[in-house]
């Protein structure tokens, strides 16, 4: 043994042949890196048995009767943690660690002194934040007072509830102790060797913040966030400002950004970090979240442990009309929820939530996280992904966005919203459905169609709405979080025409005997290069206006002929009503080249389907007679599209979306052509998008005579009511 060796303290590099169940997660993970060759800094680990011993001379680690009160726990605690706080160390034990304390030390700086518990860092259980860790340490007597202090913290309420909410008894989780020269870091921050919101992302994330890397975590800094590509060696950059976020590529590297400040690490210095994360991934054989301090000109790698993933996997693929969207931030769990705000200040004690609360707070602590696991959605001003509140609602897969910006302020009280944790976009409204009730529902002259993600949600409005204006394909596409193409090129093609088919047929089912229009592929490439095998994707800087649509469905007939061939397959099988929807339909050359892809399918318009268009740019709007003399059975006008189209505003911008006004003189003269077309050739012409629910736009399409409208689910009955009152106003 060495100077600094005993049964109960061994230095790191000594410690590597020693299992998580003895030195805890956190040590084990830096024994793992040291044996890969990347720098960490030295250490000793303090055993998981010395803190049993101590423990069990304290009583504290006997079983807890199941009837034992709340008060009763608190007690308990209260008593272990001042037990352990002042416990006696053997001699041996506080001996070696004073030698080791004064052995790191030499030299001048600080040591940290952190808990590396038993349970912690597993593939399961983060425990972030649950347990303490102390900085600054000077001497050896500090050493052991912060040993003392991790041990007591495992009787924390909090860690108790978390470990409970994990299902493991009081007794299992045990506390080794990690202790460690001190990085004096300038700055410091995370690698996610995976995307911690989306686990089939091929590219690896890092956030970067000035200083030492405490506040990243305990979610008082909002960081710097790079995305690293490895295929296209491609660096994309995202900084907070007040109002959320900005993104912007790199090349240079501070393109886009806010001006005030260069970018914290350069494009060398991101390849590198990401070129770790990854090898790290290799090493332990899963995605890896690591924490990275830079100074003195190096590198230096403080943790590595599993990237914990939610369990949920819903995403909400539709691109929502802009004026919708209340916040954006960073989405760190991939799942949605819908609900009513309470927005908390600074000071708030944790708060009793239920599945009906969205929770909105200045910044997202490791205590109230714990308390917010039963939340509809948490939003927090400040933040980065890997924060150990943000680590805990991604466990119990709570949705989340953080790097809000301003929600505080922008969010009332009690104001119903939706909160995406995959895009990081918190909805105006609750996008959940309601049922309705039986004959609830007043007859209008316009129809009200519905568009449909997942046939299923639809089911309760099937009864009442009046068709389907568009059956999305992205979520046969894209819920299984890898790329179309990269399935085909694996030989799955023929499980995505059978996903298609079955969604066809369960939303004609819903449906019966309404008309049903599938529209094809229309995701743009950003949402494509999220996907696994999605790298060679194109790095557009305007995906809304880029490589969409059924131009894109021509340019890859193999994506394509898999839709065409599942539609088939639903007209084999009966479905009567289904029509086809060509989406961002630029020119009528389009039109003509699916309609022989279509027959080459062996389907025969108007024989076999419905064959329309979506109308969403102006050149398409004023050019509709040509395609209605094509034959288009009917006509979809995208609202959302057209208006950001016509006005020339990116409806994804947070700086021209106040700007986006469907409603616009020019947008209804737009839509007053395309309907007076349609009634001239008895064409069946519907306004489609969440823009048609707006108070200014809805009255238009009325005097405009639009056969129909078509909303999400969400707000089929809020339009249908309105669509009647606005009818009986106007005599209709």
């Amino acid at each position: 043994m060495t100077a600094d060796t005993s049964a109960h303290v061994i230095p790191l590099e000594n410690a590597c042949d020693r299992a998580a169940a003895e030195i805890g997660g956190k040590a084990a993970g830096l024994c793992a890196l040291i044996a890969g060759g990347f720098p960490v800094p030295d250490g000793v680990v303090v055993t998981a048995q010395a803190f049993a011993e101590a423990a069990r001379a304290a009583s504290l680690l006997g079983e807890i009767a199941p009837d034992t009160s709340r008060a009763e726990l608190e007690d308990r605690y209260a008593t272990a943690r001042d037990a352990l706080s002042r416990a006696q160390l053997p001699a041996e034990l506080e001996g070696t660690l004073r030698d080791a304390a004064i052995r790191l030390l030499g030299g001048g700086g600080t040591l940290v002194v952190r808990s590396s518990a038993t349970l912690e860092d597993s593939a399961t259980t983060s425990f972030s934040g649950m347990l303490e860790s102390y900085t600054g340490i000077t001497s050896a007597d500090g050493v052991i007072g912060a040993l003392q202090r991790c041990w007591a913290s495992a009787f924390l309420p909090r860690a108790a509830r978390y470990s409970s909410e994990k299902g493991h008894a009081p007794d299992e989780l045990l506390v080794a102790v990690v202790v460690q020269r001190q990085i004096a870091a300038e700055q410091s921050g995370l690698i996610f060797s995976r995307d911690p919101a989306n686990r089939y992302s091929s590219a690896v994330v890092i956030e970067a913040i000035r200083g030492a890397g405490e506040d990243l975590v305990s979610g008082e800094a909002t960081p710097e966030r790079y995305r690293y590509s490895f295929a296209s060696r491609r660096v994309t950059v995202t900084r907070m400002s007040g109002e959320g976020v900005t993104d912007g590529p790199a090349s240079p590297l501070s393109a886009e950004l806010e001006p005030e400040a260069e970018p914290r690490l350069t494009e060398e210095e991101v390849a590198l970090l990401a070129a770790w994360g990854r090898e790290a991934e290799q090493r332990f054989g899963t995605p890896q979240d690591l924490e990275w301090a830079f100074a003195d000109g190096r590198f230096w790698l403080l943790q590595s442990r599993p990237l914990v993933f939610a369990q949920a996997t819903e995403r909400i693929f539709p691109q929502i009309a802009e004026h919708t969207v209340l916040v954006r931030g960073i989405g760190v769990s991939p799942a949605v929820g819908a609900g009513r705000t309470l927005v908390l200040s600074g000071a708030s004690a944790a708060p009793r939530v239920d599945g009906s609360t969205v929770v909105v707070l200045p910044r997202l602590t490791n205590d109230l996280a714990v308390h917010l696991r039963n939340a509809a959605g948490v939003v927090a001003d400040e933040g980065g992904a890997t924060s150990h509140g943000a680590n805990i609602l991604r466990e119990f897969g709570v949705p989340c966005v953080i790097g809000a910006g301003s929600a505080t302020a922008d969010l009332a009280d009690g104001r119903a919203v939706t909160v995406d944790g995959f895009r990081g976009v918190v909805y105006d409204g609750d996008l959940s459905i309601a049922p309705l009730e039986p004959g609830s529902m007043p007859e209008t002259r316009m129809k009200v169609f519905v568009s449909v993600l997942v046939p299923e949600r639809a089911a309760v409005v099937a009864g009442h709405a009046d068709g389907v204006s568009s059956l999305r394909d992205d979520y046969f596409l894209l819920e299984g979080g890898v790329h179309p193409g990269q399935l085909v090129r694996d030989g799955q093609g023929a499980e995505l025409t059978e996903a298609i088919f079955h969604g066809i047929m369960r939303c004609a089912e819903l449906f019966d005997g309404k008309p049903v229009w599938y529209k094809t592929m229309d995701a743009p490439t950003d949402e494509f290069r999220r996907l696994a095998g999605g790298h060679d994707e194109p790095a557009e800087r305007n995906p809304l206006l880029g490589w969409r649509g059924i131009g894109r469905s021509l340019a890859e007939p193999e994506l394509f002929s898999i839709e065409l061939a599942a539609v088939a397959r639903a007209v084999e099988a009966g479905c009567a009503t289904l029509g086809v929807k060509l989406p961002f339909l630029r020119f009528p050359a389009e039109y003509i080249a699916a309609e022989v892809a279509l027959r080459e399918h062996g389907l025969t318009p108007d024989a076999d389907v419905a064959l329309g268009v979506s109308v969403e740019t102006p050149a398409t709007a004023m050019r509709i007679d040509e395609l209605l003399g094509l034959g288009a059975r009917f006509v979809s006008v995208g609202l959302s599209d057209l208006t950001m189209c016509t006005l020339a505003l990116d409806r994804e911008s947070r700086h021209v979306a106040g700007l986006f006004d469907p409603s616009h003189p020019a947008v209804i003269e737009l839509l007053g052509g395309v309907a007076a077309a349609c009634r001239a050739h008895g064409v069946f012409c519907l306004a489609a998008g969440e823009s048609a629910r707006d108070e200014r736009l809805l009255p238009e399409l009325v005097r405009l005579g639009y056969d129909a409208v078509g909303v999400s689910t969400s707000y089929f009955a809020e339009v249908k009511r309105k669509v009647a009152a606005l009818e009986g106003a106007a005599g209709v």
